[in-house]
């Protein structure tokens, strides 16, 4: 409780957006240091509880089923399947990836991609193989820096007219395949970005994997720039799609008038989606939250560096990461909810004897069961879902634990309405859009 609402000081709206001075930014770094290593000793203990000596399994703490390439704590790299809420076990894949160099480019292919990197680091194609559609209409993951001298309030805005003074960062000075087995391919480029900086950039795919991932780090030296990553997709709509907290919003991929012109930018938090009928592509981020998009194409506004009223504001090392995903059919039919949670939530490691089993889940794509936690004032069970992709319906929710009823509750956790449960399993009506707290007593 109390690292929880250390948390939320620190969630405080100069903090999180990089608008305070340094004093403010040390004692926050102090504040999650302290948030990681406490928090980090809670999860381990958990952890421990939840295993019973055996071998080492791995632990979902998302609401989804996952089928993918995991590390775990030696470094190993290995397959795993594992239920939503969770403890899965290694299992096998007929997937692999493949690596292919070329004189000036690498190929990167599994079945369901086929990705080509030049030398300079940039992403000449990627094919989306079930459909063989091509994603990208220009060249990809080009670094694009602006100059960013806002009329007011250097850290707090970006104004429209520093995309007019966009520049090409320089090609990459170093290419090399780094990591070359049947689950994991990896190429590692090195380039230097504005005039004091450099990027070290790994390019990742994994077997079985739909998306083509970039970790990235960045020594970060620069005054009053901007730093963007461009994709320009093979789609066209009128708008694109950004995540936000328990659910989504469109905004225009046009300046036709001054209201679309004041989205030229704008936020979004685990990724962003421009589809046509039939097609789409999406980028995910794993703590990036700045977007724009523009015609065909996509940005992430990667790193700024204000000098008010923080002159030191943001310099030195980043890490992060983001990643393209293509799909058919639209974002909802893709399964972009659940491809961004993964992206953002490794999986966890516990030793268990058990067989697979999933403590929670909902037998319905529309709704996300986001949190599980003890309820506030007793020992009930309160479990937060929402509906994430506009649709209505009668899901069923799933539980191996023990329960006697459920019943709906507001954010207060004030009780309303009880709901039908048959057999340990609760059915939820829910409305587009709708946030539903429930209680299993």
């Amino acid at each position: 409780d109390v690292l929880w609402k250390t948390l939320l000081v620190n969630q405080f709206h100069d903090i999180l957006p990089g608008s305070s001075i340094t004093l403010v930014y040390e004692d926050a770094e102090r504040d999650y240091a302290k948030i990681q290593e406490e928090g980090g000793k809670l999860c381990a203990a958990a952890l421990d509880i939840l295993g019973d000596g055996g071998a080492e399994k791995p632990v979902n703490t998302t609401s989804f089923e996952r089928h993918e390439v995991a590390e775990k704590a030696d470094g190993s790299l290995v397959f795993v399947d594992v239920p939503a809420y969770g403890i899965g076990q290694i299992g096998k894949t007929e997937d692999g990836v493949t690596v292919e160099e070329g004189e000036d480019q690498v190929v990167l292919e599994n079945f369901q991609l086929r990705a080509v990197l030049s030398s300079d680091g940039s992403l000449v194609s990627l094919v989306e193989k079930d459909g063989e559609r091509e994603a990208l209409s220009g060249v990809g993951n080009q670094f694009l820096i602006y100059d960013d001298h806002p009329t007011a309030w250097d850290a707090w805005e970006i104004d429209p007219f520093a995309l007019e003074t966009a520049k090409e960062c320089p090609p990459a000075d170093s290419c090399a395949v780094v990591t070359c087995s049947p689950l994991r391919a990896e190429v590692e480029f090195s380039r230097k970005i504005g005039k004091e900086s450099r990027l070290v950039q790994k390019v990742r795919l994994d077997a079985g994997a739909r998306r083509l991932e970039f970790h990235t780090e960045v020594d970060w030296h620069e005054s009053d720039k901007m730093l963007k990553v461009a994709f320009p997709v093979n789609a066209r709509s009128l708008n694109a799609t950004y995540e936000m907290q328990f659910g989504h919003v469109e905004r225009p991929t046009h300046y036709n008038n001054s209201y679309d012109l004041a989205k030229f930018e704008v936020p979004g938090h685990k990724w962003a989606d421009l589809s046509e009928y039939g097609f789409g592509v999406s980028l995910l981020t794993d703590c990036k939250y700045g977007y724009h998009t523009f015609g065909d194409s996509m940005h992430i506004t990667l790193l700024r560096a204000p000098k008010a009223p923080d002159p030191n504001a943001d310099m030195g090392q980043h890490s992060f990461a983001y990643a393209i995903y293509p799909h058919q059919g639209s974002w909802q039919e893709a399964g972009l909810v659940a491809e961004g949670y993964s992206f953002n939530a490794p999986l966890r490691w516990t030793a268990s004897l058990s067989e697979p089993v999933s403590y929670f889940s909902v037998e319905d794509p529309n709704l996300v069961l986001d949190t599980v936690k003890k309820a506030e004032d007793s020992d009930d069970l309160l479990l937060r879902l929402y509906e994430a992709h506009g649709a209505r319906g009668m899901a069923e929710l799933k539980s191996v634990l023990p329960f006697e009823s459920a019943v709906c509750c507001n954010i207060l956790e004030e009780e309303g309405e009880e709901l039908q449960v048959v057999d340990g399993t609760v059915f939820v009506p829910y409305r587009p859009h709708q946030i539903i707290s429930i209680l299993l007593k």
